[in-house]
């Protein structure tokens, strides 16, 4: 089965009239208004390639009001993502985070001191 998905550049206003025609074409399997640079994208199923280029070029491009279309044809990569997710699992999990440790009121003191000998020095 081949797909493809047909971005559609419409009159202003034309939008549900267009996609009442996309709607009555037999290999349309969606079409829905967008916003955006496009006005309608529409999903296209057929037998063949030459059977897509057709409906394309014969009757989606034909329909009264469309101005202009852009074609999508999905890459054969369809479930790749999901073959993936196993190898991203990590092997080992980390551990559980522990939180960090106060520290005693003579650290505390050391560093306001050392703080304070960098200020005299700058100054």
């Amino acid at each position: 089965m081949e797909k493809a998905f047909v971005l559609i550049n419409c009159e202003p206003g034309q939008e549900p009239a267009v996609i009442e025609q996309l709607q009555k074409l037999e290999d349309v399997i969606d079409a829905q208004e967008t916003y955006g640079v496009y006005d309608i994208v529409a999903r296209i199923e057929s037998d063949s390639q030459s059977q897509l280029d057709n409906i394309i070029s014969d009757q989606i491009r034909k329909l009264n009001n469309v101005n202009s279309t852009l074609t999508l044809i999905p890459t054969e990569h369809e479930g790749m993502l999901e073959d993936l997710i196993p190898d991203m699992m990590p092997d080992v999990i980390p551990e559980q985070k522990k939180p960090l440790e106060e520290q005693s009121s003579e650290n505390k003191e050391e560093d306001s001191d050392e703080d304070h000998d960098d200020e005299t020095k700058l100054n």
